[in-house]
């Protein structure tokens, strides 16, 4: 099986544990306060991470890459989710998709500046495809008034701190794994959220989590939607370009709109299944080869070969 469809396949896999993740956040922030909420989840991730870290591998991350670690731990945990909390909050859910969807865009152009990646024609098509895909299933929320706009700049950020993780987070899969890179960066994500978490913590925060079920969907959040998914997608990013990879998460607002109609029974509207099935066909385009034209040389040499494996 090629690195490209592995890579597809933990990619998809981390986006549908994020869709789903929504419906999980959405009851939990009812109870727990955005960061107090976001550092647990740190917590149970990087003992799970760290636990395993010690038992499979033996690797050690370099002192002069510890500050690397930090900033992908800042900017790609705690400024990605904490602003995407905060920016939900402020303005609508349905903003809040389409704009932290719109990150594989600042990712493509990310990638082509940082990485040198090529902006090939098939990837602005299937770029351009989704991104209508997006916007036709989510569909466009007027807002009015300061509070909206703070939310969406929020938002904007969170989808700006995601796409600056992708690309960061490609420029040193080659050289450590992906449980150590997850490991060290759920690591520093922790510690860096740490101060905030305190500002945010309230008695009300310490009377949910005696609820069991608050628990469970913590838990839910940390092994699954950070520990897991977290070390598929950083798995999928090392198998494959980060502007490619990164359209991948253009399948979290509708995963996520699948889960909500499922579970909370929010009704879906022909606009957001529309969308979605450009959405798929926007990914799909990205796997297509371009056909080869057999000059009489490659013919000849074919042939050649042919007969060569016959004898």
């Amino acid at each position: 099986m090629s690195k490209l469809i592995l890579g597809s396949v933990c990619l998809m896999a981390a986006s549908g544990i994020w869709g789903g993740m929504y419906v999980i956040s959405k009851y939990l922030l009812e109870y727990v306060s955005p960061f107090v909420l976001l550092w647990l989840r740190f917590l149970i991730a990087f003992i799970v991470l760290g636990a395993c870290f010690k038992l499979q591998n033996k690797e050690q991350v370099q002192r002069s890459d510890w500050l690397f670690m930090v900033w992908l731990g800042f900017i790609g945990y705690l400024v990605s989710n904490g602003s995407g909390f905060i920016g939900t909050y402020l303005s609508t859910a349905h903003m809040g998709s389409l704009i932290t969807a719109s990150s594989p865009t600042f990712t493509l152009v990310l990638a082509y500046l940082v990485l040198k990646e090529k902006l090939t024609f098939k990837k602005i098509i299937s770029l351009t495809i989704a991104t209508c895909g997006v916007v036709i299933a989510v569909g466009m929320e007027t807002t009015e008034g300061s509070r909206q706009m703070l939310g969406n700049l929020f938002l904007v950020l969170d989808a700006l701190a995601w796409a600056l993780y992708c690309v960061y987070v490609k420029k040193i899969t080659g050289k450590y794994s992906t449980l150590a890179i997850s490991t060290y960066a759920t690591g520093a994500a922790l510690l860096v959220t740490t101060p905030v978490m305190l500002m945010d913590l309230s008695m009300e925060d310490l009377y949910s989590l005696k609820e069991m079920s608050i628990w469970l969907g913590i838990l839910y959040l940390g092994v699954v939607a950070t520990a897991i998914a977290f070390f598929l997608w950083n798995k999928g990013m090392e198998w494959m370009e980060a502007g490619i990879g990164s359209i991948f998460y253009f399948l979290v607002p509708v995963i996520g709109g699948i889960f909500s109609w499922f579970y909370l029974g929010e009704v879906i509207s022909s606009s957001f299944l529309v969308g979605g099935f450009l959405i798929f066909i926007g990914t799909v385009i990205v796997f297509l080869k371009k056909p080869q034209i057999l000059t009489k040389n490659k013919l000849a040499m074919e042939q050649k070969t042919e007969g060569v494996i016959e004898k």
